[in-house]
């Protein structure tokens, strides 16, 4: 897939991308969240002073944990080019359940499967450089490569990001929410209000 000349970056990325980013819900997050709420109640007697630390070190190293991705992903979609797909090695990675989004083209299916996980080695050409990425999930076909034209050698498959996209021929992106996602919303904002709650709670209990 060649890049046209009126595509070249830098390209117009609208707010909807943050506001997925932002909100997109992530399961290592949750999970380190969980510990969260595990810890604080096993030392809330023992160890009263410890359990603000707790909450404040899991809420502020989640926020520049989220803020630095979504900032990785405006960067590559306002510097990003379509790069050509070379070869496609993929291996297998073991059975799991879990919830994939898989990339044919510009189309993007995001739904929960069981069965064989692969891990695919995608090369790629951007321009004169080349590089690689790692695609989990399903195995690799047809789905559209971003190359970073800054840092050739940053690339990321348009189903890594958290909402469906399109580069139109002027150089600007549509972005639009994924079905299901508000409820993904939704469960993230709680998991950080309980966090800030938690926070706010056990400093007034100290």
């Amino acid at each position: 897939m060649l890049q046209s000349s009126r595509t070249v970056p830098p390209h117009r990325v609208p707010p909807t991308v943050a506001l997925a980013g932002a909100t997109v819900w992530n399961r290592r997050e949750a999970y380190w969240f969980l510990i969260a709420v595990i810890v604080p109640a096993a030392c809330w007697s023992e160890y009263p002073m410890v359990v603000p630390y707790v909450f404040a070190i899991v809420l502020l190293g989640a926020l520049v944990f989220r803020c630095r991705r979504v900032a990785w992903w405006v960067s590559m979609l306002r510097w990003g080019v379509i790069a050509d797909v070379e070869s496609v090695d993929t291996a297998l990675r073991g059975d799991r359940n879990l919830r994939l989004a898989h990339a044919t083209g510009w189309n993007v299916q995001r739904r929960w499967y069981t069965g064989v996980v692969t891990q695919s080695t995608v090369r790629y050409r951007a321009g004169e450089a080349r590089g690689h990425l790692f695609v989990r999930g399903l195995p690799f076909t047809t789905g559209v490569v971003l190359a970073h034209s800054k840092q050739p050698s940053c690339a990321m498959a348009i189903s890594d990001f958290p909402c469906d996209l399109q580069l139109d021929g002027k150089g600007r992106w549509a972005a639009s929410f994924p079905r299901g996602f508000w409820l993904q919303a939704l469960a993230t904002s709680a998991m950080y209000g309980y966090t800030a709650a938690g926070l706010a709670l056990s400093l007034g209990y100290r």
